[in-house]
């Protein structure tokens, strides 16, 4: 090779490089931001739902495909938990545009963690219910009140999505 042609191979892999790079750490690139409870870096939505809830975010997948969990439940408790899955989605959404333009406090922010910690626990013990292959009447009611509970807390999130 001639060396104009090592100097053209030589740009184009530094220009790959550093777009892998800035691609890996984007989140680190992004300008911290001046709130009235101090300097926050900005959240990404796909790296919040993988990073802090990322079971919440399994689970509300596996309802969306229909998995091993619809097949134990009635229709309006599979319609109430789809529309909770989404209220939740809708909420962390909600959460994440509040606090990257300082509508939302960091204290709230970590109140907000709270909620989205018991709608994980409560996924993932509806997620172990649905999985036992024949439940007992007193499985399948226990499954129920989860996801009463689930639906019921995925409304209180939603409606104060809607006051705050």
């Amino acid at each position: 090779m001639n060396s104009s042609t090592k100097s053209v191979a030589l740009v184009v892999v530094v220009v790959a490089l550093i777009a892998i790079l800035a691609f890996i750490f984007k989140d680190n690139l992004a300008p911290a931001v001046q709130c009235n409870d101090g300097m926050r870096k900005p959240i990404n939505i796909d790296n919040f739902t993988t990073q802090y809830w990322a079971y919440s975010a399994e689970f509300e997948a596996n309802i969306a495909e229909k998995g091993k969990l619809f097949g134990k439940l009635n229709p309006t408790q599979r319609q109430a938990l789809s529309d909770a899955s989404q209220q939740a989605n809708e909420f962390r959404k909600f959460v994440v545009a509040g606090f990257n333009r300082c509508a939302i406090t960091k204290l709230q922010y970590g109140e907000f963690g709270s909620r989205f910690q018991k709608l994980d626990n409560l996924s993932r013990r509806i997620d172990d219910l649905a999985a036992v292959p024949n439940p007992t009447e007193s499985g399948k009611a226990g499954l129920s009140q989860l996801i009463d509970e689930y639906v019921a807390f995925s409304q209180q999130l939603a409606k104060n999505s809607n006051s705050e």
